[in-house]
């Protein structure tokens, strides 16, 4: 049995489903093993550099931005969102 299916199964409970049609996912694991095989990386580092890869391929597919140049100020993530009345906010330092 093949770790390509596995793996794959791995990465969508941990990560979120994979948009992109399952063969199309299927091949881009296995080509990612294969890399790291070449490349001679170890194990734990191989799953490593196959889980960041497929968060960034995912962002990717689904069209999100993950480059932090891009990301919100710090406390303007949600800027819609109302602060409780109960509630203080905490300065940011």
């Amino acid at each position: 049995m093949s770790i390509v299916e596995p793996l794959a199964d791995q990465l969508e409970r941990q990560f979120g489903s994979c948009p992109a049609p399952r063969r199309a996912f299927l091949s881009w694991v296995d080509d990612q093993l294969d890399r790291c095989a070449r490349l001679g990386v170890p194990g734990e580092v191989a799953q490593r550099m196959i889980e960041t890869g497929y968060v960034e391929w995912r962002a990717e597919q689904l069209g999100i931005d993950l480059d932090w140049e891009n990301a919100p100020a710090a406390g303007d993530e949600f800027p819609n969102r109302e602060q409780p009345s109960d509630q203080e906010r905490e300065p940011l330092e």
